[in-house]
């Protein structure tokens, strides 16, 4: 074997290591020489450091420093900034640009591109940022990581370092113009240069396996896995995918669900798996470091901060007290969705903490917290070195209570390292960026954490990789599943560097340049891995949605395979066993004598509509949190709406109101209003923001006078009699409280209920046997007895009517006549017990005359209606 082998990829690197290392123990070896397999990154840099302490590279031709990503993509976004014209900055992704220019530059040096500024007005762009870049790279020494491999081996051709006898290359589908430059190289010098053979000499058994969609394919291949598995425990299995960050998530679920079904209990989420994937995930979008960004966000914008932020930081376990105060946080942030609007500033959030830490919720610490990043913020307003910002980042965190007071799991202790790392790798902008302001600091810091990659470690011996197809290369196992070989997948399509021309890439064939090099790569790739197992499946997914796909061509010729049926999870199978208990939920405990219900009207609406709604909202109390809302609600709306009805309507009669001139009538819409307004103002937490009072004043005013004058050309004269009248009744021995919004008594004492309503009602919404809206026949049947009529009041802008019903017309118009008042009234009566019967008996069932009908349910993911949707449609 050559003393060095050169690998394609880390994942080889490793494995040709690990795989000499267990030969050396099979054979009873107690020491021996470890195997030098290592990237050709890993062992220029080696080489050429073993030639600078040797002498033989002289240090001044050294680079001063090697740029890392980002520091190289900082120096292209300073390049552009600097080229663009006043106006241009804002028509510029300059983070994009910066990402393509790197990556024309990376391609100009492996590829050996020479673009010319006569191609176009990209490729001139880019050429007068790379001399921009350059002119502030070769100055301080500072290599970029394509121009610092050729600089090594330039120095190698220079006859610098040690060279073994024999360097093979593994794991290679083709070579670009710089590695077959370091072969040449290497042979120059004497070198022996081979290739290491890898994977069957023969191909193994193929076969092609289609799926009705990505989901399905996913579970397939985790079935197919594990009756591989369960056949040879020892088998090293893997699943290759062109595309795996697409369906990552969902693959991971198959595995789990075929793998490690326990893994479905809390305290099993972080056991080691029997896979391993390759594609690691941002280290922003680990949860314990995304609170940390979050934090820091924070202090860096502390004025205008979402409440949906804030009360996602309570909830989580990675900040302040969340074990010790977790009672007194979810008692906050259901005050918080109530008085605070969405958008709100970190200092107001701590005052309301205090206000409501005083009411007695038990909040000390995370108060405490909140007090600190304040203060930590006020005094942080001047410009730092990256450097310093890393060193305060981390005390201010630890100050303000990240993250938090749980003992951390091995995968937390390893994503907030590589945190800290991220810290170190944001302090090495010093020389690039200068001092910044903490806003600037935090920008930074967030998307060098979206860039850096977290691949928590791998215990033991994985059975199965999940991989892509380049990590693939020269690895060999038992049985190997290529999944997502559609025909939009696989070859990839060509993605040329918009920024050099494509025809000197097309001719350099340098990667993504063509839709032929593309091909030749999937082709090389695809022959790759039939000789990498005994068996592999290649499969493919039938549709999308809507969406027909069809098969890489790359399958033409292919045998069909069957498609393992997916391995029922091990909710399905226990759900499916004799352990599982049938359960009647359409029928609810019967009320226990004296039992109170709360809802009063709205406990009948409710049960008429859906009797599980009913019981699920008044009986056991669910209910939504609220929803933070800029200004006012439709609660609050209806709310002040009733109250200003209330002040200006209470106690007076027709003939009053119509006594008043135009100024006294304004005055006094003006009166009601304001009332309205000081005592909701009150109620509140916080007063109701001026240009928020000022539009719905105008609006109340407005709509008051609008239904003033429907009032006063009803035909018969009235007098308001009650406003806001609380009543309780007994209706099949359940206490009902009730509030009827109005009360009018005629000429002739007779009287007429009006409920307010601001939407569109229906006087049907009173026929049949279950009453939709029952506040008005409640009040009608069991508090006023036989009054003329009841009525919806409408007050719309748009649209003010009375809607109703009575023993007669002509009372008020829009209250027509019913064809027999007291029979109806006797109906309502009648309808009325039958619903509260249901009540008292435990009638809960999920059953309605309509969906429309569950429109403003407030518990409806407790009906769980697309579950039984799904369950007809497989029955």
């Amino acid at each position: 074997m050559a003393e060095v082998i050169l690998c394609a990829n880390q994942r080889l690197a490793r494995h040709l290591r690990a795989e000499h290392d267990r030969t050396q123990v099979a054979a009873g070896r107690a020491t021996w020489q470890p195997l030098a397999a290592l990237t050709i990154g890993a062992w220029l840099e080696g080489l050429v450091a073993e030639g600078l302490l040797a002498g033989a590279i002289g240090v001044a031709q050294a680079p001063r420093l090697a740029l890392t990503a980002a520091q190289e993509s900082l120096l292209w976004e300073q390049a552009i900034a600097a080229t663009l014209a006043d106006g241009e900055d804002a028509l510029f992704d300059r983070e994009g640009l910066a990402a393509a220019a790197a990556e024309a530059e990376a391609l100009c040096q492996v590829w050996n591109l020479r673009p010319s500024a006569d191609a176009g007005e990209e490729t001139r762009r880019f050429l007068d940022w790379r001399r921009h870049v350059r002119s502030a790279c070769e100055p301080r020494g500072w290599f970029e990581a394509a121009r610092l491999r050729a600089w090594q081996i330039a120095c190698i051709a220079d006859g610098a370092g040690r060279l073994p006898a024999s360097v093979a290359f593994a794991g290679f589908d083709r070579y670009s113009p710089q590695e077959a430059e370091l072969k040449r190289v290497l042979a120059a010098r004497g070198v022996a240069v081979s290739e290491l053979a890898l994977g069957r000499a023969s191909a193994g058994e193929a076969s092609v396996a289609a799926c009705a969609d990505r989901r399905a394919e996913c579970h397939a291949a985790a079935a197919w896995t594990s009756a591989r598995l369960a056949e040879q425990p020892n088998a090293r299995m893997g699943v290759v995918v062109p595309d795996l960050g697409s369906v990552r998530e969902m693959l991971v679920a198959a595995l789990d669900d075929a793998l490690h079904p326990e893994a479905l209990l809390a305290a099993n989420a972080e056991q080691a798996r029997r896979y391993n994937v390759s594609l690691g995930t941002p280290v922003a979008r680990e949860p314990i470091v995304a609170v940390a960004l979050e934090l820091l966000q924070l202090a860096a914008n502390p004025r205008r901060c979402e409440q949906a932020r804030l009360g996602a930081l309570l909830r989580g376990p990675y900040w302040s007290a969340w074990q010790s105060e977790a009672d007194g946080r979810a008692g906050l942030e259901a005050a918080m969705r109530r008085h605070l609007p969405p958008v709100i500033g970190v200092p107001p959030w701590l005052t309301f903490l205090k206000r409501f830490e005083k009411k007695g919720l038990r909040i000390a610490r995370t108060r405490a917290h909140v007090e600190a990043l304040v203060k930590a913020v006020d005094g942080n307003s001047g410009k730092r070195l990256p450097s310093a910002w890393g060193g305060w980042f981390a005390e201010f965190l630890e100050e303000c209570g990240w993250p938090g007071e749980r003992t951390l799991s091995s995968r937390e202790w390893q994503a907030r390292d590589a945190f800290r790392e991220t810290l170190d790798q944001f302090g090495a902008l010093d020389a690039l960026l200068g001092k910044v302001a903490l806003p600037e600091a935090a920008r930074r810091l967030l998307r060098l954490a979206r860039e850096r990659v977290f691949q928590p470690e791998t215990v033991g011996r994985p059975s199965v990789e999940v991989m892509g197809p380049l990590e693939a290369a020269g690895l060999a196992f038992d049985a190997l599943w290529v999944l997502g070989m559609n025909d939009d997948v696989w070859p990839p399509s060509p993605r040329p560097n918009p920024l050099l021309p494509a025809d000197i890439q097309r001719r350099a064939k340098s990667s993504n340049a063509s839709a032929e090099v593309q091909l030749e790569f999937a082709r090389s790739v695809q022959q790759r891995l039939m000789h990498a197992a005994p068996e592999i499946v290649f499969s493919w997914a039938q549709g999308e949605g809507d969406r027909q796909l069809r098969p890489s061509p790359l399958l033409a010729g292919l045998p069909a395979g069957e498609v393992p049926l997916a391995i029922r999870s091990v909710v399905a199978v226990q759900v499916g066993g004799s352990r599982i208990e049938a359960l009647a939920d359409h029928r609810a405990p019967p009320l226990a004598e004296g039992e109170r219900v709360a809802g009063g009207a709205n406990l009948l609406k409710a049960q008429a509509l859906c009797p599980a709604w009913a019981y699920y909202r008044y009986r056991l109390g669910a209910r939504p949190l609220d929803e933070p809302a800029e200004g006012l609600d439709a609660m609050d709306r209806g709310t002040l709406l009733h109250r200003v009805m209330e002040k200006f309507f209470s106690g007076r009669t027709q003939a009053e109101l119509a006594a008043l001139g135009d100024a006294q009538r304004d005055a006094a819409i003006r009166a009601a209003v304001g009332e309205a307004f000081a005592a909701f103002d009150a109620e509140r937490e916080e007063p109701l923001a001026p240009r928020f009072a000022t539009l719905e004043r105008t609006r109340l005013e407005h709509l008051l006078g609008q239904w003033l004058r429907l009032e006063l050309a009803r035909p018969v004269p009235f007098a308001v009699v009650a406003c806001e009248q609380k009543a309780a009744v007994d209706i099949e021995g359940i206490a009902i409280d009730l509030k009827v919004d109005r009360i009018d008594e005629l000429a002739d004492g007779r009287r007429l209920i009006l409920d307010y309503k601001t939407g569109d009602p229906k006087v049907k919404d009173w026929d049949g046997e279950r009453i939709a809206e029952p506040q008005l026949p409640l009040y009608a049947t069991h508090v006023e007895g036989h009054p003329a009529a009841v009525s919806f009041a409408k007050v719309r802008a748009d649209d003010c009517a009375f809607v109703g019903l009575g023993a007669e017309a002509g009372l008020v118009d829009g209250i027509k006549a019913a064809p027999d008042w007291l029979a109806m009234l006797e109906q309502w009566h009648a309808a009325i017990a039958a619903v509260a019967r249901e009540i008292r008996a435990g009638h809960a069932a999920v059953s309605f005359a309509r969906e429309d009908d569950l429109k403003y349910c407030e518990v409806l993911p407790l009906l769980r209606l697309p579950e039984a949707k799904a369950q007809r449609d497989r029955s």
